[in-house]
């Protein structure tokens, strides 16, 4: 007994770690491979149009995702709200990265990829001032578990419960 898992139980867990690092793996390759690909086949047909960058950086947002689930996975970050805010920040950099070289290569004179940074700024702002607020303000309660302001107030709640309904 391993701090409460079993060795069966830690095999498994081990065995999930190396999957996922695996498909991280082979997504990466594929990608680069394609990639390649599409870069020769750009050159070679349409030298004056790199329309490679469309689905270059249109990939690399799902590889980027892809390889932050694995990282949060293999540090165990479990607790759904974090891992929220973490993919919601990921996404927010690498497509907006994505549509400011749109901008740029399409329509330089007009920078409508700023109504995206900013209210989907202000969206993530929210998202982690939300993220902050409800879950991460936890405190240890009195038998050495560690509670989010959210699991302390359904424990009150609870507790109003028993008692009305007691009577």
């Amino acid at each position: 007994m391993y701090n409460g898992f079993s060795e069966e139980s830690l095999r498994k867990i081990a065995q999930q770690k190396v999957n996922f690092r695996y498909s991280v793996k082979i997504h990466l390759v594929i990608f680069i491979i394609v990639s390649i690909l599409l870069l020769i086949i750009n050159l070679i047909f349409t030298p004056l149009i790199l329309w490679i960058i469309y689905p270059f950086f249109g990939w690399l947002i799902g590889v980027s995702i892809h390889f932050v689930g694995y990282i949060l996975y293999a540090r165990g970050v479990y607790p759904m709200a974090k891992r929220g805010v973490i993919f919601h920040l990921d996404a927010y950099v690498f497509t907006l990265f994505f549509l400011t070289l749109i901008n740029l290569f399409t329509l330089p004179l007009f920078l409508w990829v700023l109504y995206p940074i900013i209210f989907w700024g202000i969206a993530l702002i929210f998202h982690i001032a939300i993220y902050l607020i409800y879950f991460s303000s936890a405190k240890i309660d009195g038998q050495g578990k560690l509670e989010s302001k959210k699991s302390r107030a359904v424990d009150r709640e609870l507790e109003k419960m028993k008692k009305k309904y007691k009577s």
